[in-house]
């Protein structure tokens, strides 16, 4: 037997072997993705028990074997490959110093300059915050670039409030434990990797797009093109988000698809290169362009399988593009585990799994029409877990905005911003029409659709959902799409409704949890206070705080209801909360009201109530019943009482803090007062006024200052708790030391927002207990 003919036995043999795996890696891909994310051995032995019972099954298939342990490597590689480990550096240590390369591109933000550093040592991912830098020298912080820092090490802040955005969680997806923050002199940084060379034709290319084009039409072609959107308004991003519009403006399969289909058409079309010689140069060109567009997953994910598909067709390999998609999740996991952990990384898998594995429905479409409805449909349909889980709602009208703007992006904006890129270099006669289309009018047609159809007032939110809802949702949308796919459509209709009704239910959950709740919410140097009586029979609200200092780690300015959007609303909003019963207002001042024009906004606000003097704007409680109050009033909310005790109707106070309203209620069969901003000279008296007024749990008045929370006051009235609001690291001092030791002499338990986060409080008609985001 010849060489040659052993050569093409071996080879048919890996083949048919090889064939035995086709159509099932996306089995060992999902394997893989829960042997990863395993908190307990339990967990992977319980996968391993499933594929022992799918191989006894399948058992009877020839070369079943193969499959089975191949899949069972993967179980235990990935059961002990994650990297999801905590840092071994020692924290809050001074003058720790490090060496390493610079492995992100740095981001200039007004005050610091951020970047990933690549520890030389312990190989693991340090966040340099660079600050008092020095724009002559922000030019040795390049890609590659060998660091020698000293500095102190600290852990990232976790997320201080229920449904906030936790930022250690964030790092951690990356890779990321421990931070450190420098100031110019304590760095040094010389040389630079090869990656920072497509990364400074990058910046070339930018700033010639910069100084060609107006800054509107710079701004949206930095976006599309370059995956940098840092420049597009705010405001614009939380419309396309609240649309479900945000894979627009971030470069996901579509970008690199429309990117693909350009430079193909331009290579054999006009170019006349060959098909072949046109696929090659796609090989070479797509990762430059995954680097130029900041190597984001979706990018990633889409360049990969572009490329093997393209090899795939050069050398005659058969995949599928079920195979190839799992092969390519494997690989980007095995490189770096913590990528299931990014939202990015979910999204843009989950959404090409479900368009693949809904191939057979897609094909049947009678019209382009159609097969857009259905893939905006399926896209929509298969992310509605990860929404609720992540941002607490979802857009039922999203399906006809993807069918107006995806079109309209794929076929108009990122070609026309595509072309921008190209003619860049050339006369500026060429480049008037994109500048004018992309400023003139593409712009404010986008402006006037979106302010005219206000993307939040047609959110359904229904809140955090459950593990065990994901799991339920994603097996009746499975069949779902298995009778819709059979063109059965009464049961598919069937299953269609039981979806929504798990979605109802999960919504109506609160109206039958016999427990209420107490959130006094970590907004820094200010108060906001939700309270929850049980079976959502009623939603109060004291105080709604606004920025006095900068409640955020590392920063120096922070937007507009920064509070409110960052703290209050995602908390409202992850408890299914749209509609506020009663607002109630203590003070004007911006720690404790600043916040209620945006609170009267964005939610349904029913009663409004403030003191006599505090001015309403009439625009914005046009919807809610107003109430001034004052002292004894009473407030009946669906059985639960609320008592003011202050301030009197007619008296004329010398300072705002001493017009705070004062309320006491009962919760849980503990009585709470609620003192706002008030003095020692309030506290005496309420006193007088009120021998016999003891409470179980006093809310600390005016942040814990020295000048409330008198002796006197607290041997009168006896609380057992004190709950203090009070920013970290606050310019004023508070809780004020003495404030601290008068509470600490009476035995009283001192919860306080600056150590403990959010302080929150749950009862039943008889009892209550406190727990703590931080313990």
């Amino acid at each position: 037997m010849t060489c040659g003919s052993k050569s093409s036995i071996y080879e048919s043999r890996l083949r048919k072997k090889v064939d035995i795996l086709k159509g099932k890696w996306h089995w060992i891909f999902i394997l893989s993705l829960f042997s990863l994310w395993n908190e307990s051995q339990i967990v992977w032995l319980g996968l391993w028990f499933l594929l022992i019972l799918f191989y006894i099954h399948q058992r009877r298939k020839p070369k079943s074997w193969l499959f089975f342990i191949l899949s069972s490597a993967s179980i235990l590689f990935f059961s002990h490959y994650s990297s999801f480990e905590d840092t071994h550096y020692e924290v809050n240590k001074e003058n720790t110093f490090i060496e390493g390369e610079i492995r992100s591109n740095p981001e200039i933000h007004p005050t610091h300059i951020t970047f990933t550093l690549n520890d030389s040592l312990t190989k693991e991912k340090i966040l340099i915050n660079v600050y008092d830098y020095n724009e002559r020298y922000t030019d040795s912080f390049q890609y590659g670039a060998s660091c020698q820092i000293t500095g102190t090490l600290t852990t990232p802040i976790p997320a201080r409030n229920p449904g906030a955005f936790d930022y250690q969680s964030y790092l951690q997806s990356m890779g990321i434990f421990v931070q450190m923050n420098v100031k110019e002199t304590d760095i040094e940084c010389t040389g630079q990797g090869w990656i920072a060379f497509p990364l400074n034709i990058k910046q070339q290319i930018l700033t010639s797009l910069e100084l060609r084009y107006e800054s509107s039409s710079y701004n949206w072609i930095k976006a599309l093109i370059f995956g940098d959107k840092s420049q597009l308004s705010a405001h614009l991003i939380t419309d396309f988000q609240h649309w479900n519009l945000s894979h627009l403006l971030a470069i996901s399969g579509l970008h690199v698809g429309l990117i693909i289909l350009f430079l193909y058409l331009l290579c054999t079309r006009v170019f006349q290169m060959s098909v072949e010689r046109t696929k090659y140069l796609l090989l070479i060109l797509l990762p430059i362009y995954a680097i130029l567009a900041n190597g984001a997953p979706p990018v990633l994910r889409a360049v990969f399988m572009a490329e093997v598909l393209f090899l795939s067709s050069l050398f005659k390999w058969r995949w599928s593009l079920i195979d190839v998609i799992s092969v390519t999740g494997i690989f980007f996991i095995i490189l770096d585990p913590t990528l299931i952990t990014q939202l990015s990384f979910q999204f843009s898998f989950l959404v090409t799994f479900s368009l693949i594995l809904s191939s057979k429905i897609l094909v049947m479409t009678p019209s382009f029409l159609w097969g857009s409805l259905y893939v905006s449909f399926i896209s929509q349909m298969v992310l509605i877990p990860l929404q609720l889980l992540h941002f607490y709602y979802v857009s039922p009208l999203s399906l006809l905005a993807n069918l107006l703007f995806v079109p309209y992006f794929s076929f108009i904006v990122i070609p026309i911003t595509l072309i921008a890129v190209l003619l860049s270099w050339t006369p500026t006669l060429l480049t008037l029409p994109i500048d004018f289309f992309l400023t003139n009018i593409h712009e404010p047609f986008l402006n006037t659709l979106l302010s005219f159809a206000n993307g939040q007032k047609f959110l359904w939110v229904i809140g955090e959902i459950s593990l065990l809802t994901i799991g339920v949702y994603y097996a009746l949308f499975y069949v779902f799409m298995k009778q819709l796919e059979g063109n059965r459509r009464k049961p598919a209709l069937v299953f269609a409704s039981l979806l929504v009704l798990l979605l109802l239910a999960e919504q109506l959950k609160p109206y039958f949890n016999p427990h209420g709740q107490v959130t006094m919410l970590d907004v820094g140097q200010g108060d906001t206070i939700v309270i929850e009586l049980p079976k959502r029979k009623g939603i109060i609200m004291i105080d709604a705080a606004a920025e006095v200092t900068l409640p955020f780690d590392d920063e120096t300015e922070v937007e507009e209801n920064a509070t409110a959007k960052r703290i209050i609303q995602p908390f409202l909003w992850s408890k299914g909360i749209t509609k506020i019963d009663h607002l109630i207002i203590t003070h004007a001042d911006q720690d404790h009201a600043g916040s209620y024009p945006f609170i009267m906004e964005q939610f349904d606000v029913k009663n409004l109530y403030t003191h006599r003097d505090m001015k309403i704007d009439k625009k914005l409680s046009t919807s809610a019943q107003y109430q001034p109050l004052s002292e004894g009033m009473k407030l009946n909310i669906a059985g639960t009482s609320f008592y003011v005790l202050h301030p009197k109707q007619e008296y004329e106070y010398q300072s705002e803090n001493n017009k705070s309203i004062v309320l006491l209620t009962r919760l849980g069969n503990q009585s709470f007062l609620f003192t706002g901003d008030i003095d020692s000279e309030i506290e005496h008296k309420l006193m007088e006024r009120y021998p016999k007024l003891q409470v179980d749990i006093l809310k600390v008045a005016h942040h814990g200052s020295e000048f409330s929370t008198s002796e006197r006051f607290l041997k009168s009235t006896r609380p057992k708790h004190a709950l203090i609001s009070v920013g970290r690291n606050n310019i004023y001092g508070h809780p004020a030391y003495e404030a601290i030791t008068r509470l600490q002499q009476q035995q009283i338990n001192i919860h306080r927002t600056d150590k403990h986060g959010a302080i929150i409080y749950i009862f039943t008609a008889n009892q209550g207990t406190f727990s703590h985001m931080y313990p």
